[in-house]
């Protein structure tokens, strides 16, 4: 009987010993899971960062491109305007050379430059 009993003791022992282990490697394996995470992450900071970065940059750019289009389009006006619309070309003239008729009065009007 006491070979009985110290079997059985050494059963449970190699039981709980065997448990035991198996919540260590549990735990082994979530601390490794967690610093790979936190390795991943810290690793992509810089990444992240420059990414902001070239977003924000491209946001400039596709602005400064609007605007872009914006005088291109103004200005083909302009020349379709002179290359065909006679008054206007004269208008225009008229106005560079600072040039009038008699008995015109000519008002300009300068704007301040604000910012």
């Amino acid at each position: 009987m006491l070979e009985a009993e110290r079997q059985s003791r050494k059963g449970r022992f190699l039981r709980v010993r065997t448990a035991g282990i198996w919540v260590l490697n549990r735990c082994a394996f979530v601390i490794l899971v967690l610093l790979g995470c936190g390795a991943v992450a810290l690793l992509s900071l810089p990444q992240v960062k420059e990414l902001q970065r070239l977003e924000a940059e491209q946001a400039l750019v596709e602005d400064e491109e609007i605007k872009a289009r914006a005088r291109l389009e103004q200005k083909e006006l302009e020349l379709e305007a002179i290359r065909k619309d006679p008054e206007y070309l004269e208008l225009v003239a008229r106005d560079r050379l600072n040039l009038h008729r008699e008995g015109e009065t000519i008002l300009r009007i300068r704007r301040e430059n604000s910012l």
